[in-house]
Formats: C-alpha cells, sequence, structure tokens
C-alpha cells in the first residue's frame, strides 16, 4: 500500500503516546497522612500540658481552642518539595492551601480525661522553616533512614487557649437572656423566645442606623429590629425573623451581632454561633452571648474579626478588607459618634 493510501484510509488507527511521569498524588497522600498524625500529637501534647492544671469536673464542662500549629519540614529537601507542591496546586486554585490543611485538622479533639480542643471554622495552620528546614541530610542520618525506614518528615507544635464554659444546649439565641449586663433591668422570660423555628422575637418599630466599612468600603444601611449582622447572615435570618445584614470582610463570623429590642431597651450581643467577636471604640472585647444596651444618644464602633481571648496590635492595623468596622446608632439620634476602634 503507497503512502498515499494510508492517508486516504486515515492510518492503521490513531495512537497516543503515553509517558512515565511522578505520581504527585502518591506524594499528598503520604504528606497528608504523616501530618495528620503529627499534628493529632502535636495537639495531644498541648492539651496534656494544660488539662493536668484542672479537675475532671471543670474540663467536662469546658473547652480549650486551638490558636495555631506551626508544621516545619525537618530538612532542606522536604521543604523544598513541600513548597513546590503547595505553590504549585496554588497556582491553579488559589484556595489549595487552605482546602488541603482542613483535610489535615479534625474539628475537635479529646483526650481520656474528658478534655476538648475546638478548632474555630477560620482557623489555617502555618508552615515555618526552622534551621533543621535550612540543613541537608548527613551521612549519617542517610545510613541510619537506610537502616530504619522513612523518618518522620515534620515537626508540629500547637498552642491552645481556654478553658471556656461551654454553652448550654439551648437555642442559638434564646440563650443569650440568662446573662444580664450589670445596672440592665431583669429581662421578663416571656419576652425571650426560645430559639426554636417558629419562636421568632417580636417586630419592633425600632429602626436602627448602621455605618458600615467592609471590603466594598463605606456604606449606610437602616434596619428594622431585631437584626443579624454577620458573613453568612440569611439563613438564620430565614428560620427566626431577623433583618440581615451582610459583612464583606474575611474575618467575621458567618453569624457576628445580634441587635433587638427588650422592653423598651435595644441590646447587641455575640450569638453562641459567633466564632470571632467585636472590640468596642473603648477597648472592650464583646462576651458571648452577654447583652450590652445601645445608648440611644450615642453611636457605638465595633471592629469584627477579633480573637475571644483578647486584641492585639494586628487586629487595629489591619485593613478593612480583612477587620470590618460596624457603628450602631438608633435612628434619629443626634449625639455625637465615638471614634472608631481602628482603622
Amino acid at each position: 500500500m503507497s503512502l498515499m493510501d494510508l492517508f486516504k484510509s486515515g492510518g492503521a488507527k490513531s495512537s497516543v503516546e503515553t509517558f512515565k511521569t511522578r505520581h504527585t498524588d502518591e506524594f499528598a497522600d503520604s504528606v497528608l497522612l504523616e501530618l495528620k498524625s503529627v499534628a493529632t500529637e502535636a495537639v495531644k501534647r498541648a492539651i496534656e500540658a494544660r488539662e493536668s492544671r484542672y479537675m475532671k469536673a471543670v474540663l467536662d464542662e469546658s473547652y480549650f481552642v486551638l490558636d495555631s500549629l506551626v508544621i516545619t519540614p525537618k530538612d532542606r529537601d522536604i521543604a523544598q518539595k513541600f513548597d513546590e507542591f503547595l505553590t504549585t496546586h496554588e497556582a491553579v486554585d488559589p484556595q489549595f492551601r487552605r482546602q488541603f490543611f482542613q483535610q489535615v485538622i479534625q474539628r475537635e479533639y479529646r483526650s481520656s480525661r474528658g478534655s476538648s480542643v475546638r478548632v474555630p471554622p477560620e482557623f489555617e495552620a502555618n508552615v515555618q522553616l526552622g534551621q533543621d528546614s535550612l540543613d541537608n541530610l548527613t551521612s549519617e542520618e542517610g545510613f541510619q533512614i537506610a537502616l530504619k525506614g522513612r523518618r518522620i518528615s515534620f515537626t508540629v507544635e500547637a498552642s491552645l487557649s481556654g478553658p471556656l464554659k461551654r454553652e448550654a444546649p439551648a437555642g442559638r439565641f434564646g440563650k443569650a437572656f440568662s446573662t444580664q449586663p450589670p445596672g440592665a433591668p431583669t429581662l421578663d422570660e416571656a419576652a425571650a423566645f426560645s430559639g426554636q423555628p417558629g419562636d421568632n422575637p417580636p417586630r419592633s418599630n425600632r429602626k436602627l442606623e448602621i455605618k458600615l466599612t467592609d471590603a466594598l468600603g463605606d456604606s449606610q444601611h437602616t434596619l428594622v429590629l431585631p437584626a443579624l449582622i454577620g458573613r453568612e447572615p440569611e439563613p438564620m435570618c430565614k428560620q427566626y425573623g431577623l433583618t440581615p445584614l451582610r459583612v464583606e470582610s474575611t474575618f467575621v463570623s458567618r453569624q457576628q451581632l445580634v441587635v433587638l429590642e427588650v422592653a423598651g431597651q435595644v441590646y447587641y450581643f455575640l450569638p453562641d454561633s459567633a466564632s470571632l467577636s467585636c472590640v468596642r471604640a473603648d477597648g472592650l472585647v464583646l462576651e458571648k452571648l452577654k447583652l450590652y444596651a445601645l445608648d440611644a444618644t450615642t453611636s457605638t464602633v465595633l471592629r469584627s474579626g477579633i480573637p475571644p481571648e483578647g486584641v492585639s496590635a494586628n487586629h487595629l492595623q489591619g485593613s478593612n478588607a480583612d477587620y470590618a468596622v460596624i457603628q450602631l446608632s438608633l435612628a434619629g439620634h443626634k449625639g455625637t459618634p465615638r471614634p472608631k476602634a481602628g482603622a
């Protein structure tokens, strides 16, 4: 058969050349499995270091919070391979690093003594280079690995805060009425709603003026009370009959702040679903499920994204794209607003 006949017939068969390449999935699986193991051991060490200070009765009714998890490669080769793995995939998916480490960390850890460590939804592990990360394996270390098999590639250190008292198993919002602000009148139990779907708080004629500064810039909003402010307030608002206000910032809880009127007084508070707190202009960090009276003559300025244990200079100096500023005032007031809680 001539070459022309071969072209006319389309060839005997089409072929695809397959090349042998490195199995990156196997590398990812092995790294992921090891990181899960060493991270769990790091959290276990942190629990054991803290729980020995407390009676078991206290541990049973409280929990610790995972503050940080620092991962350090143990030699230069591991550091280079792992960095290449992360940066290569981040070029395709900017959220890859966050998603990868979410597979490493459990949502909660427990010890045999009853200690519980909770991991905030926004938590991210950190990869840092240590002195060992810059050194190559010595010939002696290589020989020991050849004899004993593969060595651990990473070290992990965990730090915890707490303990914090567990919230009672009540509804997301109804439990808030059990804690009264100093000097506030006693709230009638009938005025509180149970926090169950359908048991919505009564609508109010009061309106809330909000000046919001977030990733989208400055904006003005008027909300009918009760209202819920946060990164994803809509689902909870539909369930409980609240007015939503969405905040576009990195460090803000899905349900960050509830504002409502009870017995003629307007209060704001953090619901038990809030993983982050807010700092007020006077430096006060809001406590979860504690009512704060809103002054009718002045505006109240809050900055989001504050961890429950306190505020640092980073939170106050961060951009509004990360830490939103929420200024609350009752509609129609003519008081002087307080200064902002950082810019």
